[in-house]
This record gives structure tokens, C-alpha cells and sequence, in this order.
């Protein structure tokens, strides 16, 4: 998959903001405007575990946010925060980005679709950092790609991951681990949850380290 800069994100976002952003499909999932907030989540019980024996993800969360940009631009940012649980392990994993709405987001630099089963073009492409904002000096490093869509309804976010992510957990939010996802760890149906069961995420993602003030970006 195609990796936008983290700097080519922010430049888009600037670009698509304004006093009016464009209305998107996000818009029925979560209101843009700044400090609007939505959940959404997927457990996976045993029994869909074991009718998907190559499907490592056993829970998945995303936690969206709308916020003000900290320059002189005028407009907001989407913020994403992922937090997937996997069989074996009882410590998730977290990531962090950045969204936007792209026109050509399923795409690569060949013009060949990307995601088979993410059926037009244009989706929100969230450039995800390798490491959470939560410390003075946060490395640009990226993490990898997350495209996001609206489902049939407005209470359910499609979610389709790159081939592979960096991620943390959260009490070694400075050690960075990559993981690869296979074919049945890539495309995910998620349902509105209460805000309540995104703080988890949120808190890992946006929780500054003991003495170190909110990065600044």
C-alpha cells in the first residue's frame, strides 16, 4: 500500500479543512466538528474463533476524535486511535493517526485498487505514527496505513488495515513492534459502542508520560 508522508497528511488536512469542511460519509459516523468524539469496536467470540482458525484479532476498537489544528490554519483534524487484542496474547496493542478523506485513497501509484473488497476509490486514509504522541520528542516515523469507510448504517465503520502495522503496548508505549496481518486480519465491520469503552485507547494514545508536557504539533 501507498504511504503518504506524515508531513503530506498534515498538508492534506490543511487542505481540507476550512471554515466549511466537504461533507464525507465519516460525517453520519461522527459530527466534524472539534472535540466530538465516537467508539467503535469488535469482539470476536470463540465460536467465530474457531470457524476462522487464520484470524489472529480476537478484538478491535477504534476511537475517533475531532480536534482543532494547533497552527495558524484554520480547520480540524481527525484523530485515530486503534487498539487490536490478538489470540495468545492478553495485552493489546495500540497505534495512533491521522485521517482524511481522499478521493483516490484505494488506489496505488499504478492506478490498481488496492483493497478488493473496499469496492470504489475514496475512502479516509489514516497515516498512522510509529509511536504515540505522548512524548516531548515523538519520532515521524510512520506506522503504516489505515483506510476507513462508513458501513451500511451510520452505527457501523468498515476499518481496513495495511499489511502490516507498528504497534505498542501500553506500558512500553516507547518500544514499537511490527506486526504483519494476514489475509483474515485485514478487513473489519465495527458497531458503535459507548464512548465509555474507548478510553482505554484513548488514554494510551494521548496520556503523556509522567513529566512531560502535551507534545505540541
Amino acid at each position: 500500500m501507498v504511504r503518504p508522508s506524515r508531513s503530506g497528511l498534515i498538508a492534506a488536512s490543511i487542505a481540507f479543512a476550512g471554515p466549511a469542511l466537504a461533507a464525507t460519509p465519516l460525517d453520519d459516523l461522527i459530527k466534524p466538528e472539534a472535540n466530538t468524539s465516537a467508539c467503535f469496536s469488535r469482539v470476536y467470540d470463540a465460536a467465530h474463533l474457531r470457524q476462522h482458525p487464520r484470524q489472529a484479532t480476537t478484538t478491535i476498537t477504534v476511537w475517533l476524535r475531532y480536534e482543532n489544528m494547533s497552527s495558524d490554519a484554520r480547520g480540524l483534524v481527525l484523530d485515530l486511535g486503534l487498539a487490536i487484542s490478538r489470540r495468545g496474547d492478553p495485552l493489546p496493542y495500540f497505534a495512533q493517526g491521522e485521517c482524511f478523506w481522499d478521493a483516490a485513497a484505494n488506489r496505488d501509484t499504478s492506478g490498481q485498487r488496492m483493497i478488493k473488497s473496499l469496492n470504489k476509490d475514496e475512502a479516509a486514509v489514516c497515516t498512522m505514527s510509529a509511536q504515540p504522541d505522548v512524548f516531548e520528542a515523538s519520532s515521524a516515523e510512520e506506522g503504516g496505513v489505515v483506510l476507513l469507510d462508513r458501513g451500511k448504517d451510520r452505527n457501523t465503520l468498515m476499518v481496513y488495515l495495511d499489511e502490516g502495522q507498528t504497534l505498542v503496548k501500553r506500558a512500553t508505549r516507547g518500544q514499537q513492534e511490527y506486526l504483519r496481518f494476514g489475509a483474515d486480519d485485514r478487513v473489519f465491520l465495527l458497531r458503535r459502542t459507548d464512548i465509555k469503552n474507548c478510553a482505554a485507547v484513548e488514554n494510551a494514545v494521548t496520556e503523556p508520560e509522567p513529566g512531560v508536557p502535551p507534545r505540541q504539533r
